[in-house]
């Protein structure tokens, strides 16, 4: 018998849920309390640009194509997927930058010209990624850790010893005894800012990121980032999934132990025999749910790490940045103290470490011809408040601070359109706890078997998924994540 269900919230991962259920034949209606669907990964059509204006990297792309093949459909043809050589840039304070190709093999090259013995080091350290990463994929990703006797396999077994090296070590004590040089130190520890956590707090089992820097390699989607939301729209659509957008829930029934119904912000009320809520989990929690029915309740957040906030600046550009490639980063010389500014002391830095993107490098249409386009992240921390005036001086600062690192003085100048999403818009567009840009920190105690589980304890028939649950932050993670919920609906925990 087909069961109703409700998704709240439009993120990749309620989208892609959605769709494993109304495939199975449930009668399924998602609501977005937002005028666009996709969650955190939007799209902004702006004086003649076209920006994705959250996710930009597109990583692990058998996850995708694992997703998509159970709707007959291949995600590297139906979004034209292309990989990027090179894979992105890298620009330093005081070092000429360094190109990463995504070939392991050039890559090494490059490591061991910049510091001897490097290029082997980096080998090793990405082959025991890539075997954590293949560990990961077949027994820990697409797990809700119900069981975990189903973990007592030989194959792990055997590895317990690295894999306990690996989740006590910090990522920065590992990474140091593969390389001494500081910028190859950079390059190894930057992706845990996209975890929402520090390298010398980051377990080191998350080395296995390189695996997919350096071999896997980094993709794009031909028409840009928002193109995934839209195949997974047009993949519910013609299952009858229903959306409904600028439709804010407000409150979610209870009775028995049991979710019965959503009210929106109209005060209309719907009975659902199942809810998944895909919107912040602070928020489901301690504002949708009355005391009673919060397996979460405010107190224990406070036990929590939040990940990273955000400055990101949207900009349209005159003439062309031929020194930059399609991803760029930018490492300042005082890089622990940049992680302790933000997650430590929570102060929003003076000299940042940030993410641009120049997706004209890759698709010209982004912008108008002979101009460009910018997307620029300036990680910050969390829990604070930043106004439309303290905003605009952050953005110029930390522009002015690019400008200088590529040597294109005029850059400022050269600026025809600009938006800007801080912190705040963070939490009044997505409700987002502390204003985070990602959602929880993927420290030890908030990653694995350790992160939130997909299920409510309270109410039997209440899911959770996305970010904020297993197993964690970032696109392929959502997608998992809606395969994990899934099946633990049809009770088919594996």
């Amino acid at each position: 018998m087909a069961r109703r269900v409700a998704i709240i919230g439009s993120g990749i991962g309620g989208l892609a849920l959605a769709n494993l259920l109304a495939k199975h034949g449930d009668h399924v209606t998602v609501y977005e309390k937002n005028e666009q669907l996709g969650g955190r990964a939007g799209k902004k059509h702006e004086n003649g640009f076209t920006f994705d204006t959250g996710p930009s990297w597109y990583l692990m792309p058998e996850v995708f194509e694992r997703y998509f093949a159970q709707f007959g459909r291949s995600a590297s043809t139906d979004l034209d997927l292309i990989r990027l050589e090179p894979g992105y840039k890298v620009f330093f304070d005081t070092h000429t930058p360094i190109t990463i190709q995504g070939n392991l093999g050039k890559d090494s090259n490059t490591f061991e010209s910049f510091e001897p013995g490097a290029g082997k080091a980096l080998r090793h350290y990405v082959n025991e990624g890539q075997e954590v990463y293949r560990l990961a994929l077949e027994h820990f990703l697409y797990t809700d850790f119900h069981d975990l006797k189903a973990l007592l396999k030989p194959t792990i077994i055997k590895r317990l010893p690295t894999l306990g090296r690996l989740l006590m070590q910090p990522l920065h004590h590992r990474v140091k005894a593969v390389v001494a040089s500081k910028p190859l130190q950079q390059i190894l520890e930057y992706p845990m800012v996209f975890l929402g956590t520090s390298p010398f707090e980051a377990p080191a089992m998350y080395s296995l990121m390189s695996a997919l820097d350096f071999d896997e390699g980094v993709y794009y989607p031909k028409r840009g980032m928002y193109s995934i939301i839209e195949l997974l729209v047009d993949t519910g659509t013609s299952l009858g999934v229903t959306y409904h957008l600028d439709t804010a829930v407000t409150h979610i029934h209870t009775q028995a132990g049991v979710a019965t119904a959503v009210e929106l912000a109209d005060g209309t009320t719907s009975d659902y025999d199942i809810i998944i809520s895909n919107g912040d989990l602070h928020h489901t929690e301690t504002q949708l749910l009355d005391k009673s029915a919060q397996t979460y309740p405010e107190h224990t957040w406070q036990k929590r790490r939040s990940g990273i906030s955000g400055l990101l600046l949207y900009l349209g550009v005159k003439g062309e940045l031929p020194q930059l490639e399609h991803h760029n980063l930018y490492f300042v010389d005082q890089w622990k103290e940049n992680f302790q500014a933000i997650y430590e002391s929570k102060e929003i830095p003076e000299h940042a470490s940030l993410y641009v993107s120049r997706t004209t490098a890759t698709d010209p249409s982004t912008a108008p011809a002979g101009h460009e386009n910018l997307f620029m992240l300036v990680p910050l921390p969390t829990g604070v408040s930043v106004d439309s005036a303290k905003a605009g001086e952050l953005a110029a600062h930390y522009l002015q601070q690019f400008a200088r690192v590529i040597n294109q003085p005029d850059l400022p100048d050269r600026i025809v359109s600009r938006s800007i999403m801080t912190p705040d818009d963070f939490g009044d567009r997505f409700y987002a706890w502390e204003n985070t840009a990602l959602g929880m920190s993927h420290v030890l105690g908030q990653s694995a078997l350790w992160r939130i589980p997909p299920q409510s304890k309270k109410l039997s028939n209440l899911y959770y998924v996305g970010a904020s649950t297993m197993p964690g932050i970032g696109l392929p993670m959502c997608l998992i994540s809606a395969e994990v919920v899934y099946n633990r609906i049809m009770e088919h925990r594996s």
